[in-house]
């Protein structure tokens, strides 16, 4: 108890710190503290120690970024970032609960065995305060008169052990009331050290649950200017998903026009190989999935913001070839809003492949022609809505966008 009130009050002065360069901050995670207790505040000093101000990032956010987009991505980078720190913070508070019912409950049940133990302390001083009045209005035991008032040795001997046993039985009083007495002042100890572990969790589930308040406000404010952000965009997002639906429309119709020739050529087997040469699986930035960048295809059965990432996201170096995962007919779509310039593969068998962002196509390539497996047919970019070269990969069955990982083993 010593050592935590000494390391609290060192952290305490660490801790006295201009407010607009203080990291996020983190609570001391006291060694004797419940396993699972010290085990929730480690997590959650983990989950914010290299964490800025979150209130500071917001405002940087909203008032140092112009771009729409990037906003939109920082803001998104905030929030997944303050909701795994409000887990961990509500992790720390719900262990710390269990403790503090816990030791709350042994006090309860150790007070009641105190005034059990005192209770029983009280019965044996009276016993002995009775026998310390006794002797004192009856005087001490005169040896001298046992011996010539006796009328018989056996008399005698009777009353010399009648004696010494009196005697070992206040000498055993005594012993005994010595020890009840150390066991109440150990019980009280031990009581004391359980109230203050439990002061000490008051305060630091006190201090998490105001941390948590902090990120909850923040987070709700960050959700807010990204629907602010989302409102000032509506139009350029709806403009790109009519534009996809359109896409999605034509190739449906070039995939009734192309399937015989792509299956001809050798396409619509199911069999796909890696799209990038260059960089394998390693490489994905983002998988196929839900998604919290907000300017994604909106899907309700993911949580919020409700959208879904269609792809996968391979970040091979600027330039990188991109070859055709499968045999079919291309299809090219340059200068999308969405994707950038965009290439289509129809493979036949229902199956086609998106490729997206690219910074231009393989010299010759037109839409119409045949495109072998393996073949270079694009070279990595980031046209379009991008944040950063990559490829945006698609398998598309029937019109319908499924993962790629099915069919890549990534």
């Amino acid at each position: 108890m010593r050592a935590r009130v000494m390391l609290a009050a060192v952290l305490a002065t660490l801790a006295w710190v201009p407010q607009s360069v203080q990291n996020v901050s983190a609570i001391y995670c006291y060694p004797g503290d419940p396993p699972a207790v010290y085990q929730a505040c480690v997590a959650y000093n983990q989950g914010i120690g290299q964490q800025v101000n979150n209130q500071n990032q917001l405002n940087s956010i909203q008032s140092q970024i112009s771009n729409t987009i990037a906003q939109i991505n920082a803001i998104d980078a905030l929030i997944s970032s303050l909701q795994r720190q409000i887990d961990a913070q509500k992790a720390l508070i719900a262990q710390t609960q269990a403790a503090i019912d816990d030791l709350s409950r042994k006090i309860r049940f150790g007070e009641a065995a105190l005034i059990q133990l005192k209770a029983h302390v009280s019965v044996r001083e009276q016993l002995l305060n009775e026998r310390l009045r006794y002797v004192d209005s009856h005087g001490s035991v005169n040896y001298v008169q046992l011996v010539l008032t006796a009328n018989s040795i056996n008399q005698l001997m009777n009353r010399m052990v009648g004696v010494q046993q009196i005697a070992s039985s206040d000498r055993r009083l005594l012993l005994g009331l010595q020890e009840e007495h150390s066991q109440v002042a150990q019980a009280n100890s031990d009581l004391d050290v359980k109230r203050g572990q439990v002061s000490a969790l008051l305060k630091q589930q006190q201090a998490a649950e105001a941390d948590l308040e902090k990120n909850l406000a923040t987070q709700a404010a960050a959700r807010a200017f990204e629907k602010q952000l989302a409102d000032q965009l509506k139009a350029q997002y709806d403009a790109v998903q009519a534009e996809r639906a359109a896409i999605d429309a034509e190739v449906a119709k070039l995939a009734l026009a192309y399937d015989a020739a792509a299956v001809k050529a050798g396409g619509g087997n199911g069999v796909f190989e890696w799209p990038v040469p260059a960089c394998g699986p390693s490489c994905m930035s983002q998988r196929f999935g839900c998604s919290s960048f907000y300017l994604e295809v909106y899907d309700p059965n993911c949580p919020y913001p409700h959208k879904i990432h269609t792809g996968i996201d391979i970040a091979a170096p600027y330039g990188s070839d991109i070859v055709a995962a499968d045999t079919g007919v291309a299809y090219l779509y340059p200068g999308s809003v969405g994707y950038g310039n965009l290439l289509v593969v129809i493979h036949g068998h229902g199956y086609s492949t998106y490729y997206g962002h690219l910074s231009g196509y393989a010299p010759g390539l037109s839409s119409g022609q045949v495109v072998p497996r393996g073949t270079t047919v694009a070279f990595e970019g980031s046209t379009g809505w991008s944040t950063g070269p990559h490829l945006h990969f698609e398998i598309r069955v029937n019109g319908g966008y499924r993962d790629p990982c099915i069919w890549l083993g990534c």
